[in-house]
């Protein structure tokens, strides 16, 4: 009898892994989020350096609309994000769906911040296939979300809080987005990049400028500031116009 019982509580342990209790189910989550989480966009010349640490990869939501996935594991976390099991059209709607209830109660912060009107953030939810720029950041106010978007060699920057958690949203190729959370590099971003302080207008008019601002803008967004014809420095109206037309 003892033999048999002992020979049961093997069984038992051997199955221990394979049974779904709440250990089981964390890390069986975890294994999949280190799966998906695998590098995405890595830095050039990491194959060439291996001293050199990597640049952080970006999470690429898999779904169409990947700025409206980057808001919701900017939201809710990453885990949240994996626990929906079809990420399809019908579920992506419910949720835009709820964020227009959510907005109405919010029209103060709507008016506030500006980025669109209440109907066009409703329309760009409710008919819309893919979520734009303006409601994006409309919603990540509603959120109290800090977020530093990236755009070629720009950025914008909305402060919502105190904290020190920082969402990061690049926009790639093709028109996806990939988000990163406390970004290394979020500060020298800053440096380098040219801020946009108006998502919708990116540049004053050319009496708001010194040439000296006009020149630190131009090697911001790597234009010639030297005319490679005459090899003279450009004067304040062609540099203008060279943003002008980068933008």
């Amino acid at each position: 009898m003892t033999e048999t019982k002992a020979n049961y509580n093997d069984v038992i342990n051997s199955l221990q892994d394979y049974m779904l209790d709440e250990a089981n189910i964390k890390r069986a989550l975890e294994m999949k989020l280190e799966s998906r989480n695998k590098p995405i966009i890595k830095s050039k010349g990491d194959n060439k350096d291996t001293n050199k640490p990597l640049k952080p990869a970006l999470f690429v939501p898999r779904e169409k609309d990947t700025l409206f996935w980057c808001l919701y594991v900017m939201k809710h976390g990453d885990a949240k994000y994996d626990m929906i099991e079809h990420k399809n059209i019908i579920t992506e709607k419910k949720i835009k769906i709820e964020y227009v209830e959510k907005i109405r109660q919010e029209k103060q912060t709507v008016k506030t911040y500006k980025f669109a009107t209440l109907t066009h953030i409703e329309n760009n939810l409710a008919n819309e296939n893919q979520l734009d720029m303006k409601t994006f950041l409309t919603l990540c106010a509603v959120e109290n979300l800090n977020v530093l978007f990236v755009k070629n060699k720009t950025y914008y920057e909305l402060l919502m809080n105190d904290g020190n958690e920082l969402h990061c949203v690049h926009l790639l190729q093709n028109y996806k987005y990939g988000y990163e959370i406390n970004p290394v590099g979020a500060e020298q971003m800053k440096t380098t990049l040219y801020k946009l302080d108006n998502i919708d207008k990116p540049i004053k008019a050319m009496s708001g400028y010194k040439l000296s601002e006009l020149v630190e803008i131009c090697e911001k967004l790597a234009l010639d500031v030297v005319d490679k014809q005459t090899n003279k420095s450009k004067g304040k109206k062609e540099l203008y116009e060279a943003i002008i037309q980068y933008f």
